[in-house]
């Protein structure tokens, strides 16, 4: 069995903060990361002790979360940028894990909750859904047909998750009270419920449909005021329709083929 992870940062237990933990100058940074890479040892564990023979870990976050010198040695790590797609997934895999995960933008109650960038992007949209992260990773593994089984984070991503996909597995290891604080279990405790989840995932992968966008692909993407010369530039491409000042629009018979028009 073959198991593809992608991880971020915002949705792991016991990183409360963007400015202290999630990016490289913020004074907790070293500390998410190693409780990242510990989350995600616990979800190897989980899917080596059901079998798993092969695992590929994608280090999602932005400024990078994953310290390979701590990372498990029966995985492989993805990390580096661009990270182009389709983040080397294909159809080979078996399942899909996403590792540290927060909400999309908007979301009531969610904690560091943001959609790509929580400085640069008010709302995405595919065929006329918003969508936040969770969406976009569990349609580009629903294009190889890999099921998305196991989502952790908060409350909010997990929430999410389960409305895409009924069955799938989730671990919330904390719950947003405002978007700035939240209320999370210990990491350890954190690491018990993760590698336990990665189990009971595994346990019903063959009932968990791969998450699917049907053809052709409007994608819609909404850029902040602040940054909505984003738009105005993506905007002069050929293949790129301006809707309004901040946002633009992509069409495409294929969801890779959009999904790159708007990150190359």
């Amino acid at each position: 069995m073959k198991i593809w992870i992608m991880t971020d940062l915002e949705g792991v237990a016991g990183v409360f903060s963007f400015e202290e933990h999630t990016t490289p100058k913020g004074r907790y940074y070293e500390l998410a990361r190693k409780l990242l890479t510990q989350e995600v040892n616990a979800a190897i564990e989980g899917a080596l002790e059901s079998g798993a023979e092969e695992i590929l870990v994608v280090d999602g976050h932005g400024y990078g979360g994953i310290n390979i010198e701590d990372l498990n040695e029966k995985a492989n790590l993805l990390s580096g940028r661009p990270l182009l797609l389709p983040w080397a997934l294909d159809r080979g895999f078996d399942a899909a894990f996403i590792v540290g995960q927060h909400a999309m933008a908007g979301v009531e109650s969610a904690h560091l909750s943001h959609t790509e960038s929580h400085t640069s992007i008010q709302n995405v949209w595919i065929n006329g859904i918003k969508v936040g992260e969770i969406a976009i990773v569990a349609a580009v593994a629903g294009y190889f047909n890999v099921p998305l089984v196991l989502v952790t984070g908060d409350k909010a991503a997990c929430l999410e998750a389960k409305s895409l996909i009924p069955q799938i597995e989730t671990v919330a290891v904390k719950e947003g009270i405002s978007h700035g604080a939240a209320i999370s279990v210990t990491p350890t405790k954190a690491r018990k419920m993760i590698k336990e989840g990665a189990k009971n995932a595994l346990k019903k992968v063959n009932e968990i449909e791969p998450y699917k966008v049907e053809v052709p692909i409007e994608l819609k993407v909404e850029f902040t005021e602040e940054s909505k010369s984003s738009a105005e530039i993506l905007s002069r491409k050929s293949y790129v329709k301006k809707v309004d000042t901040r946002t633009i629009k992509i069409e495409d018979e294929d969801l890779l083929e959009a999904l790159k028009k708007w990150w190359l």
